[in-house]
């Protein structure tokens, strides 16, 4: 299992308050400008959970279930030997241009499971990886909810079978880092869905690390900021504007 360790999320990036939202010092910088995690033991009281980014990425992912088989060929659980109750992410290729057709989901959930939307190619776009590291065995099922926002619309997720996988990390996955993804998001618990730049998800688990890509536009939302001359203007102009008011009531 990978080193994981809490950092910035990017630089430039600041901390606003612990487990809660994070905001970029210029947008225009950012990758991921806002999250709020919250999760817990099903039907317990929740938490506030942060967001762990892996930096610089690991040179192997490994994402799997926390089970195996016994010499009776009877299914059981090994204990997760690093787990942990944040939302783990890693922040992968990013402005890149697709050199094909990538399919992708709209959302995640009992209806959606498999690709239903294309991003075509030619598509500038950017790539984020996350996923949970749950207290595995014969524990309750962890859950974890909340939402992610970006700096640029979101474009599609990645999350059902693991043979989907390979699809997306070949466009849009770290060159150097070897992914290894043998399990996936359960369409029976598990929802992600979004809207514009903002991702929403309710995931749990008890013995798998519930993986799920998200692939957003690789042009950030920058607000448009006034120029200095059309600022001087504008300030001219209220000048004279309040002295011809003045003019008018002598």
């Amino acid at each position: 299992m990978q080193a994981e360790k809490k950092t910035p999320l990017l630089r430039g990036l600041q901390v606003a308050a612990v487990c809660g939202v994070v905001l970029a010092a210029n947008p225009s910088d950012a990758a991921i400008i806002g999250s709020r995690i919250q999760g817990g033991y099903v039907n317990q009281p929740q938490a506030n959970l942060g967001l762990k980014i892996i930096e610089p990425p690991p040179e192997g992912i490994i994402i799997r279930s926390f089970e195996r088989f016994d010499e009776n060929g009877n299914l059981i659980y090994d204990p997760n030997p690093d787990p942990t109750r944040d939302l783990i992410g890693i922040i992968e290729k990013q402005s890149v241009v697709l050199p094909r057709d990538v399919s992708v989901l709209d959302e995640f959930s009992d209806q959606t499971a498999r690709p239903n939307d294309t991003i075509p190619k030619d598509t500038l776009v950017s790539s984020y990886f996350f996923y949970v590291n749950p207290p595995a065995g014969d524990l309750p099922r962890f859950e974890w909810s909340g939402s992610i926002t970006f700096d640029a619309p979101i474009l599609g997720i990645v999350g059902g079978f693991s043979v989907y996988w390979p699809h997306t990390t070949r466009w849009v996955g770290l060159d150097d880092t070897n992914y290894q993804i043998r399990t996936a998001l359960d369409a029976k618990q598990d929802r992600v869905n979004w809207a514009n730049n903002v991702l929403t998800f309710d995931i749990s688990s008890n013995t798998g690390m519930e993986p799920f890509r998200v692939i957003t536009s690789g042009s950030p939302v920058v607000e448009s900021v006034p120029e200095p001359l059309t600022i001087l203007g504008s300030g001219i102009a209220l000048g004279f504007g309040m002295l011809f008011r003045k003019m008018k009531q002598q």
